[in-house]
Protein backbone atom coordinates (compact mmCIF):
# COMPACT_ATOMS: atom_id res chain seq x y z
CA UNK A 1 0.00 0.00 0.00
CA UNK A 2 1.39 3.38 -1.10
CA UNK A 3 2.20 5.86 1.60
CA UNK A 4 0.66 9.29 1.75
CA UNK A 5 3.98 10.76 0.64
CA UNK A 6 4.11 8.54 -2.47
CA UNK A 7 0.56 9.44 -3.41
CA UNK A 8 1.33 13.14 -3.09
CA UNK A 9 4.41 12.73 -5.30
CA UNK A 10 2.31 10.95 -7.96
CA UNK A 11 -0.35 13.64 -7.81
CA UNK A 12 2.30 16.34 -8.13
CA UNK A 13 3.68 14.55 -11.19
CA UNK A 14 0.22 14.42 -12.79
CA UNK A 15 -0.39 18.10 -12.13
CA UNK A 16 2.97 18.98 -13.65
CA UNK A 17 2.16 16.87 -16.71
CA UNK A 18 -1.20 18.63 -17.15
CA UNK A 19 0.47 22.01 -16.80
CA UNK A 20 2.98 21.11 -19.51
CA UNK A 21 0.12 20.03 -21.81
CA UNK A 22 -1.72 23.29 -21.12
CA UNK A 23 1.42 25.31 -21.93
CA UNK A 24 1.88 23.40 -25.19
CA UNK A 25 -1.75 23.95 -26.18
CA UNK A 26 -1.52 27.64 -25.34
CA UNK A 27 1.62 27.97 -27.47
CA UNK A 28 -0.11 26.25 -30.38
CA UNK A 29 -3.16 28.50 -30.02
CA UNK A 30 -0.96 31.60 -29.90
CA UNK A 31 0.73 30.51 -33.12
CA UNK A 32 -2.61 30.03 -34.88
CA UNK A 33 -3.89 33.40 -33.72
CA UNK A 34 -0.67 35.10 -34.82
CA UNK A 35 -0.84 33.54 -38.28
CA UNK A 36 -4.51 34.46 -38.61
CA UNK A 37 -3.72 38.03 -37.65
CA UNK A 38 -0.96 38.25 -40.23
CA UNK A 39 -3.16 36.97 -43.03
CA UNK A 40 -6.40 38.48 -41.76
CA UNK A 41 -5.92 41.76 -43.62
CA UNK A 42 -6.40 40.10 -46.97
CA UNK A 43 -9.36 38.06 -45.76
CA UNK A 44 -11.00 41.09 -44.20
CA UNK A 45 -10.46 43.11 -47.37
CA UNK A 46 -11.94 40.34 -49.51
CA UNK A 47 -14.96 40.05 -47.22
CA UNK A 48 -15.46 43.81 -47.44
CA UNK A 49 -15.27 43.68 -51.24
CA UNK A 50 -17.80 40.83 -51.36
CA UNK A 51 -20.30 42.79 -49.29
CA UNK A 52 -19.70 45.97 -51.27
CA UNK A 53 -20.11 44.24 -54.64
CA UNK A 54 -23.41 42.75 -53.48
CA UNK A 55 -24.60 46.19 -52.40
CA UNK A 56 -23.61 47.62 -55.78
CA UNK A 57 -25.52 45.01 -57.81
CA UNK A 58 -28.73 45.22 -55.75
CA UNK A 59 -29.56 48.84 -56.64
CA UNK A 60 -29.89 48.36 -60.44
CA UNK A 61 -32.03 45.28 -59.76
CA UNK A 62 -34.45 47.40 -57.74
CA UNK A 63 -34.53 50.02 -60.52
CA UNK A 64 -35.32 47.33 -63.09
CA UNK A 65 -38.54 46.58 -61.23
CA UNK A 66 -39.53 50.26 -61.34
CA UNK A 67 -38.76 50.61 -65.05
CA UNK A 68 -40.76 47.50 -65.90
CA UNK A 69 -43.65 48.92 -63.86
CA UNK A 70 -43.58 52.09 -65.98
CA UNK A 71 -43.44 50.16 -69.26
CA UNK A 72 -46.29 47.87 -68.24
CA UNK A 73 -48.23 51.00 -67.29
CA UNK A 74 -47.99 52.26 -70.86
CA UNK A 75 -44.88 54.47 -70.79
CA UNK A 76 -42.71 53.97 -73.87
CA UNK A 77 -39.13 53.07 -73.01
CA UNK A 78 -38.10 56.11 -75.12
CA UNK A 79 -39.91 58.32 -72.62
CA UNK A 80 -38.71 56.79 -69.36
CA UNK A 81 -36.78 59.43 -67.40
CA UNK A 82 -34.12 59.03 -64.72
CA UNK A 83 -34.16 62.65 -63.57
CA UNK A 84 -32.89 63.26 -60.06
CA UNK A 85 -35.57 64.48 -57.60
CA UNK A 86 -34.18 68.01 -57.88
CA UNK A 87 -34.98 68.12 -61.60
CA UNK A 88 -38.19 66.15 -62.22
CA UNK A 89 -39.95 66.85 -65.49
CA UNK A 90 -43.58 67.95 -65.73
CA UNK A 91 -44.54 64.42 -66.79
CA UNK A 92 -43.91 62.83 -63.40
CA UNK A 93 -45.65 59.60 -64.44
CA UNK A 94 -42.61 58.91 -66.66
CA UNK A 95 -40.09 59.47 -63.88
CA UNK A 96 -38.39 56.40 -62.41
CA UNK A 97 -37.74 58.17 -59.11
CA UNK A 98 -41.04 60.00 -58.70
CA UNK A 99 -43.80 58.50 -56.47
CA UNK A 100 -46.28 59.03 -59.31
CA UNK A 101 -43.98 57.18 -61.70
CA UNK A 102 -41.68 54.26 -60.90
CA UNK A 103 -41.50 55.07 -57.20
CA UNK A 104 -37.83 54.07 -56.97
CA UNK A 105 -35.51 55.57 -54.38
CA UNK A 106 -32.85 57.89 -55.76
CA UNK A 107 -29.45 57.02 -54.33
CA UNK A 108 -25.84 57.99 -54.71
CA UNK A 109 -23.28 55.21 -54.43
CA UNK A 110 -21.69 54.80 -50.98
CA UNK A 111 -18.18 56.20 -50.63
CA UNK A 112 -16.96 52.72 -49.65
CA UNK A 113 -17.49 51.59 -53.27
CA UNK A 114 -15.51 54.40 -54.83
CA UNK A 115 -11.80 54.77 -55.46
CA UNK A 116 -12.05 58.46 -54.54
CA UNK A 117 -13.53 57.75 -51.12
CA UNK A 118 -16.49 60.04 -51.84
CA UNK A 119 -20.02 59.16 -52.92
CA UNK A 120 -20.47 58.27 -56.58
CA UNK A 121 -23.22 59.17 -59.06
CA UNK A 122 -25.12 56.59 -61.09
CA UNK A 123 -25.90 57.29 -64.75
CA UNK A 124 -28.52 55.55 -66.90
CA UNK A 125 -28.59 55.53 -70.68
CA UNK A 126 -29.19 53.64 -73.91
CA UNK A 127 -25.91 54.41 -75.66
CA UNK A 128 -24.74 50.79 -75.58
CA UNK A 129 -25.80 47.20 -75.99
CA UNK A 130 -24.38 44.08 -74.39
CA UNK A 131 -23.72 41.45 -77.07
CA UNK A 132 -26.28 38.64 -77.14
CA UNK A 133 -28.53 40.24 -74.54
CA UNK A 134 -31.69 41.24 -76.36
CA UNK A 135 -31.05 42.04 -80.04
CA UNK A 136 -27.79 43.40 -81.44
CA UNK A 137 -29.31 45.35 -84.33
CA UNK A 138 -31.04 48.71 -84.75
CA UNK A 139 -33.23 49.48 -81.77
CA UNK A 140 -31.36 47.00 -79.61
CA UNK A 141 -29.66 49.47 -77.31
CA UNK A 142 -30.06 48.24 -73.73
CA UNK A 143 -30.94 50.56 -70.85
CA UNK A 144 -27.86 50.27 -68.67
CA UNK A 145 -26.89 51.63 -65.26
CA UNK A 146 -23.28 52.78 -64.95
CA UNK A 147 -21.21 53.60 -61.90
CA UNK A 148 -17.88 55.10 -62.92
CA UNK A 149 -14.96 55.38 -60.50
CA UNK A 150 -15.47 52.24 -58.42
CA UNK A 151 -12.45 50.85 -56.60
CA UNK A 152 -10.25 48.35 -58.41
CA UNK A 153 -10.65 45.75 -55.64
CA UNK A 154 -14.44 45.78 -55.85
CA UNK A 155 -14.27 45.71 -59.66
CA UNK A 156 -12.05 42.62 -59.56
CA UNK A 157 -14.19 40.92 -56.91
CA UNK A 158 -17.35 41.44 -58.93
CA UNK A 159 -15.86 39.99 -62.12
CA UNK A 160 -14.64 36.96 -60.16
CA UNK A 161 -18.14 36.37 -58.80
CA UNK A 162 -19.66 36.73 -62.28
CA UNK A 163 -17.00 34.56 -63.95
CA UNK A 164 -16.10 37.25 -66.45
CA UNK A 165 -13.59 35.73 -68.87
CA UNK A 166 -11.13 38.39 -70.05
CA UNK A 167 -9.24 36.06 -72.41
CA UNK A 168 -8.09 38.02 -75.46
CA UNK A 169 -8.92 41.38 -73.89
CA UNK A 170 -6.46 44.18 -73.27
CA UNK A 171 -5.43 43.91 -69.64
CA UNK A 172 -5.96 46.70 -67.11
CA UNK A 173 -3.69 47.31 -64.09
CA UNK A 174 -5.95 44.94 -62.14
CA UNK A 175 -5.97 41.24 -62.96
CA UNK A 176 -9.38 40.03 -64.12
CA UNK A 177 -10.62 43.46 -65.19
CA UNK A 178 -10.40 44.03 -68.97
CA UNK A 179 -10.03 47.38 -70.65
CA UNK A 180 -13.04 48.54 -72.64
CA UNK A 181 -13.13 48.86 -76.41
CA UNK A 182 -12.14 52.05 -78.21
CA UNK A 183 -15.70 53.28 -78.70
CA UNK A 184 -16.74 52.99 -75.04
CA UNK A 185 -16.02 56.55 -73.95
CA UNK A 186 -16.38 58.20 -70.56
CA UNK A 187 -18.52 60.94 -72.13
CA UNK A 188 -21.10 58.43 -73.33
CA UNK A 189 -21.08 56.54 -70.03
CA UNK A 190 -21.81 59.82 -68.23
CA UNK A 191 -25.07 60.47 -70.15
CA UNK A 192 -28.35 59.96 -68.29
CA UNK A 193 -31.84 59.53 -69.74
CA UNK A 194 -33.49 62.77 -68.64
CA UNK A 195 -35.66 65.46 -70.20
CA UNK A 196 -32.86 66.46 -72.59
CA UNK A 197 -31.91 62.94 -73.65
CA UNK A 198 -32.90 61.23 -76.91
CA UNK A 199 -32.59 57.47 -76.98
CA UNK A 200 -30.29 56.46 -79.88
CA UNK A 201 -32.09 54.73 -82.74
CA UNK A 202 -29.16 52.72 -84.09
CA UNK A 203 -27.56 49.58 -82.70
CA UNK A 204 -25.38 51.74 -80.49
CA UNK A 205 -21.96 50.72 -79.19
CA UNK A 206 -21.13 47.17 -78.15
CA UNK A 207 -20.14 47.07 -74.49
CA UNK A 208 -17.12 44.86 -74.92
CA UNK A 209 -13.35 44.72 -74.66
CA UNK A 210 -11.28 45.45 -77.77
CA UNK A 211 -10.86 41.72 -78.43
CA UNK A 212 -12.38 38.66 -76.84
CA UNK A 213 -15.90 38.23 -75.49
CA UNK A 214 -15.59 39.24 -71.83
CA UNK A 215 -19.08 40.74 -71.49
CA UNK A 216 -21.04 38.72 -74.04
CA UNK A 217 -24.27 37.57 -72.35
CA UNK A 218 -23.11 39.25 -69.12
CA UNK A 219 -25.92 41.46 -67.71
CA UNK A 220 -23.44 42.94 -65.22
CA UNK A 221 -19.70 43.40 -65.09
CA UNK A 222 -16.82 45.77 -64.49
CA UNK A 223 -14.28 47.23 -66.92
CA UNK A 224 -11.42 49.73 -67.14
CA UNK A 225 -12.15 52.67 -69.41
CA UNK A 226 -10.12 53.31 -72.53
CA UNK A 227 -8.58 56.50 -71.16
CA UNK A 228 -7.09 54.47 -68.34
CA UNK A 229 -8.51 56.70 -65.66
CA UNK A 230 -11.29 54.75 -63.92
CA UNK A 231 -13.01 51.43 -63.30
CA UNK A 232 -16.65 51.29 -64.35
CA UNK A 233 -19.43 48.98 -63.18
CA UNK A 234 -22.39 48.34 -65.48
CA UNK A 235 -25.71 46.56 -65.06
CA UNK A 236 -28.42 46.08 -67.68
CA UNK A 237 -31.70 47.45 -66.35
CA UNK A 238 -33.75 46.63 -69.42
CA UNK A 239 -32.60 44.56 -72.38
CA UNK A 240 -34.07 45.36 -75.80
Amino acid sequence: MKSIKQRKQAESGNVLFLILIAVALFAALSYVVTQSTRSGGGSAEREKNVLSSAQMTQYPTALRTSVIRLVLGGVSIDNVKFNAPTSFSASTFREVFHPSGGGATYQTAPASLMSSGVEGTWTFNGEFYVPEIGIDTAGGNDIIAFLAGVSSGICKQLNEELNVDDTGCTASPTTGVPQAAVAVTSADIAKTMDTAYTLPGGPGVALQCAAGTAFTRQPSGCFYDLAGTQYVFYSVILER
